[in-house]
């Protein structure tokens, strides 16, 4: 890989287009440098939002379509009705012909999974992608998978799950040694469904001390284990219910403190304290979840984000195109499937 890291970006996705994609482009490249954008879409809507930010010309190149993939579209329509000229599939043919590091996209998620498998090919050993992402825990922050992808599982893609994890932990986060574990109803070895306990006893046996068994939902947030491995259906409501939560206590929070004299002249006092418990809880600092197991590396942010949590998911982008996590991804696959 050169110096410069290049993201291709489909400047369409998401629920605002360029209006968030390039402003979060602006944001991202005011603070990291050596990147290089391959920005793909609409080029009279991308330059007239450019026009606000002059000094992005020289980092960036823009490749026009009239097409991209509406939020709704089906995954079968992005293949056969939208095809090849829509910014979506653009954007991931670029990665896939070395033109870019990694893609990131806003879009429709069903849709990105699709033409990333049918454009990339999953890795060798690997049957399906996951979508992962971090979850925060007072250590720092676990590696989740799958998020949505595969609603059911078997036992030996549950174990692919725990392998593409171990090596995100080990390459993103800089984790040498990550506990694993399967999220079930119960820690006991006994609960659970026969995927579940077969995956269990296979895991143990390829992770050893590093595997740690069953884990239950609070322990999400707890950080008791750095990868925790769940089917998409599960993960996915896991995660909704996690943002729900966390946008609850941040209305509760306010409301009180709203609510009376006393308790606005405790929000003056306490205003730096409150505006570290918001950035902890902002789903904007995680906003990016990786599509693990292709040959590839694919991003895909929350499409009603705004320009922080879409500037997060370039930053994100960009450091995971400089770790060597396909590579280990590959060696541990041949080692072990």
């Amino acid at each position: 890989m050169s110096d410069i890291t290049k993201i291709s970006i489909d400047m369409m996705g998401g629920d605002f287009g360029p209006e968030v994609t390039v402003k979060g482009l602006n944001h991202a490249l005011d603070q990291i440098d050596n990147v290089h954008a391959n920005l793909f879409g609409n080029e009279n809507e991308i330059q007239e939002v450019l026009k606000k930010y002059p000094s992005l010309a020289k980092k960036l190149t823009i490749f026009h379509t009239d097409n991209f993939v509406p939020m709704d579209a089906k995954p079968a329509d992005a293949i056969r009705r939208i095809g090849k000229d829509s910014s979506m599939w653009m954007s991931i043919a670029s990665c896939a012909n070395n033109e870019s590091d990694v893609v990131l996209s806003a879009g429709n998620t069903g849709a990105l999974m699709a033409l990333s498998k049918l454009i990339l090919k999953t890795v060798d050993g690997i049957e399906r992608p996951a979508i992962t992402a971090l979850w925060p825990n007072p250590k720092g922050s676990s590696v989740v998978l799958d998020l949505g992808a595969n609603l059911d599982v078997s036992p030996n893609q549950l174990i692919q799950f725990g392998i593409m994890g171990y090596a995100y932990a080990i390459c993103v986060l800089k984790n040498e040694n990550p506990k694993i574990a399967i999220l079930n109803i119960g820690h006991e070895e006994i609960k659970g469904s026969n995927n579940l306990q077969e995956a269990h006893d296979k895991l143990n046996n390829l992770f050893n001390d590093n595997f740690i068994g069953f884990v239950e939902g609070d322990d999400l947030s707890k950080g008791t284990a750095d990868v925790i491995i769940t089917d998409g259906f599960t993960g996915n409501v896991a995660l909704k219910t996690a943002e729900g939560i966390a946008k609850l206590i941040a209305f509760y929070l306010s409301d009180s403190l709203k609510s009376s004299l006393t308790g606005k002249l405790g929000m003056f006092i306490a205003q730096n304290s409150l505006k570290s418990l918001k950035d902890k809880i902002d789903p904007r600092g995680n906003n990016g979840g990786f599509f693990l197991g292709l040959n590839g590396l694919v991003v895909k942010s929350h499409g009603g984000t705004d320009f922080v949590g879409f500037s997060n998911a370039i930053q994100f982008s960009v450091k995971l195109a400089q770790s060597d996590i396909s590579k280990k991804i590959r060696d541990l696959i041949e080692e072990n499937i």
